[in-house]
């Protein structure tokens, strides 16, 4: 089973794209904001983060922390730290942002499989849903951490802005220049935040001939798609709740972890229950009874929930 698990919502960056809605901190703020969020119940207490990471660690779960930023708070840093001990290199992912790169961190990342960052485009390109800064942060910290050793892989995802072969052609030349070995395609979900942005979504006629066009890059960057345009062009199915399933900051478990509202709470349909409190064996036996997760789909779920939203809305 594979767990990507958004630690918080607290993030050096204020992107309009969000997919969880995160709330955005700085040195003056960061831990009024955090004490505040934990105060409301939006974010599970180290005490909390720790006993959910030993049900995962027993079951000897695949956990990708992300977040927000999942290592700009010291008690997720201690949380991940802690999985390092609990769970083999293998099993660990970080998706993070280029935020503050310590030598601390750099020696955390070191003990797991891969640290993702988000590199939507270079800096000349303007991008109106990224802060002026934040691809370029993403370029340094990677620059770091393939320095030092560790498995590094570029995150870009496809939307209006960034979808052109020339923006792709310039990101995957910088990837090879610098030796950054992995470099991922993102479908764009219109969710959290970015739920009002469904006019930055091209056609999936674009998303296919995009996919083509990626295939006819050759360099030293492996290039891979993210699973739910593998389930696009027919070649995956679906892997909500049968192979995948998503944690929010507050412990809510949802069927797929992009299935998430303005509020970072999962859809209605999404939503499997909560923890620490609830047994996940028990919520994933629950969920695997329901027809429509006892068996993959040929298509993505949370884009065909969307989609029949979107229209309901307009009728």
């Amino acid at each position: 089973m594979d767990v990507i698990w958004n630690l918080t919502r607290a993030c050096p960056w204020d992107c309009a794209i969000c997919c969880v809605s995160g709330f955005h901190v700085c040195n003056t703020t960061e831990h009024i904001i955090q004490s505040t969020q934990k105060e409301k119940g939006k974010e599970l207490t180290l005490a909390e983060k720790l006993t959910v990471l030993k049900i995962l660690a027993d079951k000897s779960f695949e956990v990708d922390f992300s977040g927000g930023d999942p290592l700009y708070y010291d008690e997720d840093f201690q949380v991940v730290e802690q999985a390092t001990r609990s769970l083999p290199a293998r099993k660990i992912g970080v998706s993070m942002t280029g935020s503050k790169i310590t030598d601390a961190k750099l020696e955390l990342l070191k003990k797991v499989s891969v640290v993702e960052f988000t590199l939507d485009n270079l800096p000349e390109t303007e991008n109106a849903f990224r802060p002026r800064g934040y691809n370029f942060a993403s370029m340094v910290a990677m620059k770091k951490c393939v320095a030092a050793g560790i498995r590094t892989r570029a995150i870009t995802i496809l939307y209006s802005t960034t979808i052109s072969k020339e923006n792709l052609e310039s990101v995957y030349r910088w990837l090879c220049e610098n030796s950054v070995p992995e470099w991922e395609l993102l479908r764009f979900y219109p969710v959290g935040k970015a739920a009002k942005l469904a006019e930055i979504v091209p056609p999936n006629s674009e998303y296919l001939n995009t996919m083509k066009f990626l295939r006819g890059l050759h360099g030293s960057t492996r290039i891979f798609f993210q699973h739910s345009l593998r389930i696009l062009e027919g070649t995956l199915k679906c892997p909500a709740v049968i192979d995948s399933i998503g944690i929010l900051p507050d412990g809510q478990v949802t069927a797929c972890a992009w299935a998430i509202d303005e509020n970072c709470c999962p859809f209605s349909e999404f939503r499997l229950g909560k923890l620490p409190e609830d047994d996940l064996d028990e919520i994933l036996d629950k969920a695997r009874k329901v027809s429509k997760y006892s068996e993959r789909t040929k298509f993505c779920r949370t884009i065909a929930y969307i989609e029949k939203s979107n229209k309901t809305e307009v009728k």
